[in-house]
C-alpha cells in the first residue's frame, strides 16, 4: 500500500533537486491501495544526483522507487509520460 504521504516525501525530495517535471505511473498511481513500490519519471535530474535523489526518497518513504530518468526520452518514457499523473513541474 502506497500512502499519500510516500507521494508528498518524493515531490518534497525531487523539488530540492531542482527536477523539472515528476511523473507517478503504475500501480501507485492507478491502484495505490494495492502498490507495492512506486515507480516514476524524472527529468531534470542526471549524474551522481539521480541515483542521490533515488536513495532518499526510498530513506524518507521506506518503500521501493523505480526512477525512470528523461532524457533519453525512450519509447517505455513516452508512453508512461503521456498516461501517468503529473507531480510536479516546473
Amino acid at each position: 500500500m502506497i500512502k499519500p504521504d510516500q507521494i508528498t516525501k518524493c515531490i518534497e525530495v525531487a523539488r530540492r533537486y531542482g527536477v523539472k517535471k515528476l511523473v507517478l505511473f503504475g500501480s501507485a498511481a492507478e491502484d495505490p491501495e494495492n502498490a507495492r513500490d512506486i515507480d516514476l519519471i524524472c527529468e531534470g535530474v542526471e549524474g551522481s544526483d539521480f541515483f542521490r535523489m533515488g536513495a532518499e526518497m526510498e530513506n524518507e518513504t521506506l518503500t521501493q522507487i523505480d526512477i525512470v530518468p528523461v532524457p533519453p526520452l525512450t519509447h517505455f518514457a513516452q508512453y508512461n509520460l503521456a498516461r501517468g499523473k503529473v507531480l510536479h513541474e516546473t
